[in-house]
């Protein structure tokens, strides 16, 4: 009869397993969704595990649960699914596909959308299956088949039940009616099927190599051979019948599951024999299934009606636990006389060993009187069952007596024989000390030193004991030759400051005794008389952490025991070789600081837990579990995050080129293999790690900020003992930001180049002004050089037209003086002897050459004021010689009377001359004729 180990993941449950067959339970509290009704269950390629829901649709990756709601936020009843990618469900007047996008979404859409809803109304989709035609959603009034473009209806004049799938062949049940084989849209009756009438058909299962389990809601299960229908098992018929049978699945181990509405789950084999009976009262969570499913790792899932639970199979070894206080603590058995017999925390309890292949195994312990309190170990020793007790050293009868045992008058943890100088005596470990009996005498001797309480004393073949104190180090003694003392004693550890853990173990190899504290492996050099580490041992747990204590099974093989992990190794003193590894959950734990396990026989170890015991099967030659690989993991989503906690998804079928401002990188990953508890992540991103990570359980890594770059990830699998995976690589660079892209280098270049222009222009501007200063501070002196000297001229000149100009006045003047006294003078005389003289002096002076006068006025002037009298008639053609003349004058700011004067005219001329001039001038009456002219 097959027995195996299952791992149940319980939401929200807060039962153990009570054994009825051998299993293992483990309970989580992660998701609350999940403890909803679950009605479907499936599994994609990469291991992610889904649920059809009474919230939508819920997946689990072995560490994340994440839901995915319809847009109704109606319940899943079923779902299939095709690829990681792609998963198909069904549920209230709906069904649909949901596709997975680049960030690892999956988004819903709608096939039934289009198709008239009265064909449906108020009925739920209950199956789903894909095969190469399309995919059939069954509803209990439709068939419906997608061939991936369009949707078509069954027609049939009747509902259905529920549309199964075996081997490569569609039955469906007609409501109440017989049955019918679906060949592409066309629905045939399978004769003799009438006998379901009164019945639900709920399992249809293949058997053997070509014929059909077929098992009904409560009339019992059938064999199918292509012709008739034959009652399969009666008497499991009649075990299942009021439970209502409501689901069921063929296992890879060549087991059937069979699902109940009422009472859980029963594991039968081909001939129909109950193997083991899962249920409310040991370990689910209720007792309605509603879909059972086996995964790629041929572990098996269920959905209930409240929450979900996950069986894990082991083959080699057998579970025989209950709920945590219904069952005493195990810390040591031993079989003898057909009987097993385990030392608890309660006393000593036995069953008959042809028990353990019975259901509620564990509801036949049966305590042994006087034996109540704390059992630490169970011996044979000279055909005697030895019970190492809280209240002393008892014996067990053949007739399940008890007798006390010497004159202890403590606890005693350990007994053994003791064989040296050819003596034979029995050493115990006690509370207090050690004690040595004489088994002949019954004589018990104390030694003197060390009183201290001794857990394990064990002797090496040097003849030294070794004596392991409960709590801190060991102690190595020699005996005196009577066996009744003890003569020196080495402490190591504990207080001793010799550098050795505090807390040590010890056990024996080959004779040689073989200590463990802190994860570390020593042994003991007889040649140094000193304790060295053990370099074989230590390689060989490099990677385990929370070993507690080192069982013997042979003289070189032994188990490992940690709280939650067993390893069995090989050692022989030259090599160490860890052969199998098993590790458990929270809920099977073995006892802590008392790890245990018990050799039965040759091939049958006993592992003590807290609230059972595991019984492990040797199967022959150990796997070598060192050579094991895993299997690769998957990344899932490549997402970039910026600052402001926007994200982009990347294809990671492509290689990935991210903005810079995009720099925070996470991934997102998963592996077939996560759900066993042994398996872990690392990882490694190169330019940044230089090693790679622990081990972790985990989904997801993020690097934040990374520099602008090519980058490599690598992402493996590795479980405890080292093992590791083929590593997946996927390579990506983080873009430069674009004040260091190749356009921003050239505008740096191009601009730098300017301001080096610019620089250039500016210091060559400088030494061209400050050239150019130069210049016209020499020019400037020149020029101050040249206007002092033309200003010189000028003044020179003006003094010369001032000097003519008040020579010819003063000439001018003179003469008319001459002239007036002249007149007078005759007016006063009439002299005509002078009158000749007068007339000569009046021609000369009407002869005065004042023509030359003005030319050489004019010349001076025109010298001070350059092309004055060109640029006047240009403006005012209409002026005269004699206008021109006044307007030099009036130019040297001369009075009317000095112009009279200059001009050999009398005032009053000029006065008119001046009147005249404002007319060609076009002066207003309000204008100053001098002011004019001197402003030209």
């Amino acid at each position: 009869m097959r027995k195996y180990i299952f791992l149940l993941i319980m939401i929200l449950c807060s039962l153990a397993l009570q054994a009825n067959k051998p299993h293992i339970i483990n309970l989580y509290r992660e998701y609350y969704h999940a403890d909803n009704k679950n009605w479907a269950i499936g599994q994609d390629e990469k291991g992610m595990i889904y649920f059809g829901n009474d919230r939508g649709l819920l997946q689990f990756d072995g560490i994340e649960w994440r839901l995915s709601e319809l847009p109704n936020s109606s319940i899943l009843r079923s779902l299939a699914v095709q690829s990681h990618n792609t998963i198909f469900t069904g549920g209230y007047e709906e069904f649909g596909r949901w596709d997975r996008d680049i960030s690892g979404e999956l988004v819903y859409t709608s096939l039934s959308s289009d198709i008239d809803k009265t064909l449906f109304g108020n009925d739920d989709f209950w199956k789903i299956w894909i095969d190469s035609a399309g995919v059939y959603f069954q509803s209990f009034n439709s068939i419906y088949i997608y061939d991936y473009e369009t949707v078509k209806r069954i027609p049939f004049d009747s509902g259905f039940l529920f549309l199964m799938k075996v081997r490569d062949e569609y039955l469906v049940q007609r409501m109440r009616g017989p049955l019918y084989r679906l060949s592409g849209t066309e629905l045939e009756e399978i004769g003799g099927s009438d006998i379901f009438k009164d019945t639900d058909i709920r399992v249809i299962l293949p058997y053997e190599e070509d014929k059909y389990l077929i098992g009904t809601a409560t009339q019992g299960l059938y064999i199918y051979d292509g012709e008739t229908f034959t009652v399969w098992n009666k008497s499991l018929s009649a075990v299942i019948n009021p439970k209502e049978l409501n689901c069921g699945i063929y296992t890879s181990y060549g087991t059937y599951m069979l699902g109940t509405i009422l009472d859980g789950i029963y594991e039968v084999d081909t001939e129909g024999n109950i193997l083991n009976h899962i249920s409310a009262v040991n370990s689910l969570q209720n007792n309605t299934i509603l879909s059972l499913f086996e995964d790629n790792l041929h572990n098996i899932w269920v959905a209930m009606d409240r929450g979900v639970a996950y069986v894990h199979y082991i083959e080699n070894m057998d579970c025989y636990t209950a709920p945590r206080g219904n069952t005493p603590a195990i810390y040591d058995a031993l079989m003898w006389n057909e009987k097993l017999f385990l030392a608890t925390n309660q006393g000593v309890f036995y069953l008959y060993e042809k028990e353990l292949e019975q259901p509620n195994t564990l509801n036949n312990l049966r305590l042994i009187e006087g034996t109540q309190g704390q059992s630490w170990q169970l011996e044979m020793i000279d055909g005697k069952l030895y019970c190492c007790h809280n209240r002393g050293l008892k014996q067990i009868l053949p007739n399940l007596q008890i007798r006390d045992e010497y004159a202890i008058r403590t606890g005693v943890y350990n007994i053994s024989n003791l064989n040296l100088h050819n003596k034979e005596r029995i050493i115990l470990s006690t509370y207090s000390s050690v004690r040595i009996v004489d088994p002949t005498t019954g004589e018990v001797s104390t030694p003197a030193k060390p009183r201290e309480p001794i857990m394990t004393v064990i002797t090496d073949h040097l003849g030294n004991v070794w004596l392991e104190h409960f709590n801190k180090g060991v102690y190595r003694c020699r005996l005196n030759s009577d066996l009744t003392d003890i003569e020196s004693y080495t402490y190591y550890g504990g207080d001793s400051n010799d550098g050795l853990p505090y807390k040590l173990k010890i056990f024996k190899v080959g004779g040689r005794i073989v200590l463990h504290g802190n994860d570390q492996f020593f042994t003991y050099d007889d040649i140094e008389n000193r304790i060295i580490p053990s370099t074989l041992l230590n390689n060989c747990f490099e990677n385990i952490k929370g070993i507690k204590n080192i069982v013997p099974i042979s003289n070189d093989t032994f188990w490992a025991l940690g709280n939650t992990s067993v390893y069995k190794f090989k050692y022989d003193g030259y090599e160490a070789t860890i052969l199998e590894n098993y590790t458990f959950d929270i809920s099977l734990l073995l006892v802590n600081n008392y790890e245990n396990a018990s050799q039965l026989n040759e091939s049958n170890t006993l592992i003590c837990l807290d609230n059972g015991f595991l019984i492990y099967k040797a199967l022959g030659v150990s796997h070598y579990e060192k050579s094991k690989k895993l299997k690769r993991p998957y990344l899932d989503v490549l997402q970039a995050t910026n600052i402001d906690g926007d994200k982009q998804c990347k294809n990671l079928d492509e290689f990935a080129k991210i903005a810079y401002q995009y720099n925070t990188i996470t991934f997102h990953f998963s592996s077939q293999d996560i759900f066993s508890s042994n398996v872990l992540f690392q990882y490694k991103l190169d330019q940044v790690d230089h090693n790679w990570s622990e081990g972790e359980k985990i989904n997801k890594i993020s690097y934040a900020r990374l520099p602008a770059g090519e980058y490599r990830f690598l992402l493996r699998t590795v479980d405890k003992l080292g093992n590791t995976s083929e590593p997946v690589i996927y390579e990506f660079e983080v873009l430069s930001p674009w004040y260091l892209t190749g356009w921003a280098y050239a505008s740096y270049v191009l601009l730098t180049m300017l301001i080096f222009y610019i620089v250039w222009a500016l210091v060559l501007r400088r030494y061209r002004n400050l050239h150019l200063q130069k210049i016209r501070a020499r020019e400037t002196k020149r020029l101050k050089r040249l206007a002092g000297k033309l200003q010189t001229e000028l003044e020179l000149k003006n003094a010369e037209l001032l000097t003519q100009t008040s020579f010819i006045i003063q000439k001018n003047e003179l003469i008319m003086k001459i002239k007036d006294i002249i007149d007078n003078f005759q007016k006063g005389k009439s002299t005509r002897n002078l009158e000749p003289l007068t007339q000569k002096i009046d021609l000369l002076l009407n002869n005065v050459d004042t023509e030359g006068d003005w030319k050489t006025f004019l010349i001076k002037f025109e010298e001070k004021h350059k092309d004055f009298f060109k640029k006047l008639k240009a403006m005012y053609p209409q002026l005269t010689s004699s206008d021109l003349r006044l307007c030099a004058c009036l130019k040297l700011n001369l009075e009317s009377k000095e112009i009279a004067s200059l001009m050999n005219l009398s005032v009053r001329a000029v006065e008119n001359s001046r009147y005249r001039l404002r007319k060609k001038l076009y002066l207003k009456p309000s204008q100053n004729l001098n002011e004019f002219i001197l402003d030209l």
